[in-house]
């Protein structure tokens, strides 16, 4: 064996090589992919021999997430978007107490007011919901059923279709209702959650009678509480709004499905918003 004059003698075992992250530590094992050596603190287990981190973490990035069959990633955790939704309906009725009902002034749906042109009344009343009661009822229900339909979901479809079933309940009120009438929209985004699951469950085959028992019960407490303001037409409207994004969503090709279903909830939003359009036209 040569060796360079005057240097010291070479003990590195022959094969071996120094780690490419700990030059300092020598090693006879390289990863799989890349044939690089490495230590035995980058050293992680494969199908076959070890791998270096480097490897590993563009492995994990080139894996698709799993997903449900409405396009969510499958995740630990989660009801972040439905714990939002509950503590903006929540804060807008503490606010609203505080301000003396200036806050439900300017947000709940009123039909003379879209005539004047607040045509934000159409999303913001989706936020209101009246009565201690009528709050507390739309959080019980988000709470038992919202979380696992945003599971299923993914936060944007979830949140999606909450605006988009308080926007259909507002527009069959403006549509169909007397010039005077006016109301809370929070129930009627929160049943269309409720009609969208049941879309959801009829397609997985699943048991759906623990939805109809909320579905019934929200029905019944909005329809006494709001009969004579016409509010059941936004039961209505949130209702089958609720149940066309549902199928949107659930029936979409898993082939570009994201876009399908996007597609499809903007043309739903658009329906609501011609029909407020030939409504005032007509007027």
């Amino acid at each position: 064996m040569t060796q360079t004059p005057g240097a010291g003698p070479d003990f590195s075992p022959p094969g071996f090589a120094p780690c490419y992250r700990h030059p300092e530590r020598m090693t006879g094992i390289s990863c799989q992919r890349c044939q690089r050596p490495i230590c035995g603190e980058c050293m992680n287990p494969a199908s076959v021999g070890f791998q270096c981190p480097s490897c590993v973490t563009s492995g994990r990035a080139t894996v698709r997430a799993p997903r449900t069959a409405f396009g969510a990633i499958l995740k630990p955790g989660g009801g972040n978007a439905t714990k939002v939704v509950m503590a903006v309906l929540a804060g807008e009725w503490v606010l609203n107490l505080v301000s003396g009902g200036l806050l439900d002034r300017l947000l709940v749906m009123s039909n003379e007011a879209i005539y004047l042109g607040q045509f934000w009344r159409l999303l913001t009343a989706a936020l209101t919901s009246g009565s201690i009661l009528g709050v507390l009822m739309n959080l019980l229900v988000l709470w038992i059923a919202g979380r696992a339909i945003e599971s299923e979901l993914g936060a944007w479809r979830f949140v999606a279709l909450y605006g988009a079933a308080g926007l259909g309940g507002a527009t069959m009120l403006f549509v169909f209702g007397p010039y005077e009438s006016g109301g809370y929209g929070a129930a009627s985004a929160v049943i269309g959650l409720l009609a969208a699951n049941a879309i959801f469950k009829q397609k997985m085959r699943e048991d759906v009678r623990a939805d109809i028992g909320l579905f019934v019960l929200l029905i019944l407490y909005s329809v006494l509480i709001g009969f004579r303001s016409f509010g059941w037409l936004m039961l209505i409207g949130g209702v089958v709004v609720g149940a066309l994004v549902g199928v949107v969503l659930a029936y979409a090709p898993r082939r570009n499905r994201t876009t399908v279903q996007a597609v499809g909830l903007l043309g739903v939003i658009m329906v609501c918003v011609l029909a407020v359009a030939v409504k005032l036209v007509i007027i």
